[in-house]
């Protein structure tokens, strides 16, 4: 497999940095899912965060491999939760798209891309709202849980801070198919060279790292199988996190540079 096939093309970038050796896991003995732990609770963090959750902002990385091509991607990110966003590529695999960057608001949402210098914009009809935003989040969360099967299996840390663990299993094949990485809302569409690579692809693992604290997701484990039965591994992971440091509306406004072309895909 080519590295061309094997890249993933980020709709909304984030993600965090594999690392090498894994903290052990704390497992919590069995049938025991650990002190007030309710997986179908944390599961719901990686759509609907901690109330007290007003920021945040880190480094994470991107990891997709088949055991002999890897295709990386390390981002700047920063959040309000539910609609302000700004990521920047720092580093990547494809030189072509370090500097590459999106930045959301309520009223615009910003693709620029410094290498062809090309600004594109989508402006919604209506400004989004926060709370409505929210809303559309636990509604898709309590779907999710009447197709997953979600088991609690203890903590770890990841970039410095404590983790609940949960593998999710899709409850049948079709529920299976459409199964995504969800960490940060991202959304990957795999160019393996397939008119419907999302057919051809079938989801075998999936394992989320959700804050205790402030219930959102930092890291994600999903594993793909082709037909051929060659797995496809994604990881994403925050390398550095930090919560509530008070990001001013400035961080999500965006100004396309004078020579850039602008183009409109509303």
């Amino acid at each position: 497999m080519t590295t061309r096939r094997l890249v993933a093309v980020l709709g909304i970038v984030l993600a965090s940095v594999l690392l090498s050796g894994c903290v052990a896991l704390d497992t919590p003995p069995d049938g025991d899912e650990g002190p007030d732990v309710d997986p179908e609770a944390v599961f719901e963090g990686a759509y609907v965060h901690a109330d007290d959750l007003e920021d945040v902002q880190g480094n994470r990385t991107s990891e997709v491999t088949n055991g002999t091509v890897t295709v990386t991607e390390r981002l700047r990110v920063h959040e309000r939760p539910y609609v302000d966003e700004r990521t920047e590529v720092l580093n990547a695999s494809d030189p072509e798209t370090i500097g590459n960057l999106y930045v959301s608001n309520a009223t615009k949402n910003w693709f620029y891309y410094p290498d062809s210098q090309v600004a594109q914009y989508f402006e919604p009809d209506e400004p989004f709202e926060s709370e409505s935003v929210k809303a559309n989040r636990t509604k898709m969360a309590e779907r999710l849980l009447e197709q997953y099967d979600i088991e609690y299996r203890g903590t770890e840390r990841v970039a410095g801070r404590e983790t609940y663990v949960l593998d999710v299993e899709a409850k049948n094949e079709t529920v299976e198919e459409g199964i995504s990485a969800i960490v940060g809302d991202t959304k990957y569409v795999y160019a393996i060279e397939t008119s419907s690579p999302r057919r051809e692809l079938e989801t075998v693992e999936q394992t989320l790292w959700i804050d205790t604290e402030y219930e959102y997701p930092l890291r994600e484990k999903v594993v793909f199988e082709e037909p051929n039965g060659e797995r496809i591994v994604l990881t994403e992971r925050f390398e550095s996190v930090s919560f509530n440091t008070g990001l001013e509306d400035e961080t999500f406004a965006f100004e396309p540079p004078a020579n850039a072309t602008v183009q409109d895909i509303s």
